[in-house]
């Protein structure tokens, strides 16, 4: 028997805190347990704070190197509450430089010689930082060494004309997403959309696309409903029947074979039980979107082209060049009123999505206002909104127990559909007729009890402001088209709130982006009111 009083321990998860604490009693020594390394942690981080003799810096990342949004620590929380005046700056568009350690010290000096290459003006205590790393042997060699890096660039040329020629020729056969894809990053659109470069294909188990099936079902299930002359009024109520016509057309899609032969895997059994609940539940809330408003489905996959219900899209530019946009959209709704027929047009999505006018101005949000602007010029229609319906997976998280009732209406405020609409009161109840006064459960809109409309509450624009957008939007193609077939291909992401593109580009390692570079720089988005907004496109 080991007779040593001493005994370390270093697998923590082995033993619980309790054991712990028994063995600890009887005089055998472990590893730290879990209050210990709370006390630790916490007493490390009182040192650090109070050896700081003049000033002291609280910062934290906003996201990670691959660009996934990080909350700040517990601590920065913690030191709000017990210092409520305390003012947060954040260096994302307006970075600040400031003299910390040497290694942070030294970055920022980088970033400061490469402000002053592009003959921008910077504090004059970054030329004596310069002299003192110059002085510094060990960090001289380093210093001339990122200095001759700096001469590096990766900032690519226009396109010459001639080349542009035999990319595009003198007509842009494009769509509003390719638009959005410039916008987003032109050097990315020239390698997708003018160069067609691909990722290397690799034998793989591709993941099925939830949300083109999802799409295709729905716009079979109202097909299915119009040759069936189904009431919607009494189906909206009628869940049982809803699921039955689902789960009989997912049965249908799949038994054509070929493009969805992926049932073969107990895994995906179990997807598509899964799929015909989504898409059953969401069902019901786009029913009452139709029945509970004055609005009729016109058509669904209405498409933008040859052979579709609408010629394409086109837009005359200088010197005899063109743009022709082909596109497709989910569903329009119309109804008739005194003054004239009014349009809607619904997106369905597979993700949280939601009209943001400050991406609208930089083009990066423009596709449901340009196929609306087109629909009502071809068709003479008064707007009437644009309306996002997400076809997510919804989950209810409560504290305590709740009815049945309070479930529903959680799930109905949480499929309510998102977007733009024309703030007029009689537009509004033609969306949601049942709605007086309150908040609107389909449309994002709320009326006060004096009857006018909230403009907090409701993400609208008035009849002026929508004419507005519809002329700013054509403006805008016809921008970004000329950028393109002017051979721009600047290397320039856009950046909102440290959101960019980057995060999931297929070319990153193709362009080498990287802000500390010369000329690397972001597109940043501001963040505008309304009015600022309305006034800036008019």
């Amino acid at each position: 028997m080991m007779e040593a009083s001493q005994v370390l321990i270093n697998q923590r998860d082995f033993f619980g805190d309790k054991d712990r604490e028994l063995l600890k009693n009887d005089g055998i020594e472990l590893a730290n347990g879990t209050i210990e390394n709370l006390y630790e942690e916490n007493f490390n981080i009182y040192k650090a704070f109070t050896t700081a003799e003049k000033k002291l810096y609280l910062s934290y990342s906003s996201s990670e190197t691959e660009g996934k949004s990080l909350r700040p620590s517990i601590i920065i929380n913690k030191v709000k509450k017990i210092f409520p005046n305390l003012k947060e700056e954040s260096d994302i568009i307006n970075k600040n430089y400031e003299v910390t350690n040497k290694m942070m010290t030294y970055q920022e000096l980088l970033e400061n010689i490469s402000i002053l290459r592009e003959n921008k003006e910077i504090d004059n205590i970054w030329y004596i930082i310069y002299q003192y790393y110059k002085n510094q042997n060990e960090w001289n060699d380093r210093l001339q060494k990122d200095l001759q890096g700096m001469n590096y660039t990766n900032i690519p040329q226009n396109i010459n004309k001639e080349i542009i020629g035999k990319l595009y020729g003198n007509t842009l056969n494009t769509s509003v997403s390719k638009l959005e894809k410039f916008s987003q990053c032109p050097f990315s659109y020239y390698l997708q959309y003018g160069l067609r470069l691909k990722e290397k294909e690799e034998l793989k188990i591709q993941s099925f696309d939830t949300g083109s099936f999802m799409h295709e079902t729905i716009d079979e299930f109202f097909r299915k409903v119009k040759e069936e002359n189904i009431n919607l009024a009494e189906l909206v109520n009628d869940e049982d029947k809803i699921q039955e016509l689902v789960n009989i057309i997912i049965k249908e899609k799949l038994d054509m074979g070929k493009k969805y032969t992926f049932v073969a895997s107990s895994k995906y059994n179990v997807l598509v039980k899964r799929l015909q609940r989504i898409v059953a539940k969401a069902l019901k809330y786009i029913l009452e979107g139709l029945v509970y408003s004055d609005f009729e489905i016109e058509g669904t996959e209405i498409e933008f082209g040859k052979n579709g219900k609408y010629e394409p899209i086109l837009i005359q530019l200088d010197g005899g060049k063109k743009v022709e946009i082909v596109g497709k959209i989910d569903r329009i709704d119309t109804t008739m009123s005194d003054d004239g027929k009014y349009l809607r047009i619904i997106d369905y999505k597979s993700s949280a999505k939601n009209i943001d006018l400050n991406e609208v101005y930089a083009g990066l949000q423009i596709q449901l206002l340009t196929y609306m602007d087109a629909v009502c010029k071809e068709e003479d229609l008064l707007p009437a909104g644009v309306l996002y319906f997400s076809l997510l997976e919804q989950m209810i998280k409560a504290d305590k127990k709740i009815s049945e009732e309070q479930i529903e209406e959680e799930l109905r405020r949480n499929f309510k559909m998102k977007g733009l609409i024309l703030a007029d009161i009689k537009v509004i109840k033609m969306h949601d007729k049942n709605l007086e006064t309150g908040t609107s459960k389909l449309i994002p809109a709320t009326i006060t009890k004096s009857g006018d409309i909230s403009e907090s509450k409701t993400n609208g624009v008035n009849k002026e402001e929508f004419e507005i957008l519809q002329n700013y939007i054509y403006k805008t193609i016809k921008q970004i088209s000329k950028e393109i077939l002017s051979g721009n291909i600047n290397l320039k992401p856009y950046n909102k709130k440290g959101k960019t593109p980057c995060e999931y580009c297929s070319y990153k390692a193709i362009c080498g982006f990287n802000p500390r570079l010369c000329n690397n720089n972001y597109n940043y988005i501001e963040k505008l009111s309304k009015d600022d907004i309305i006034r800036k496109m008019k």
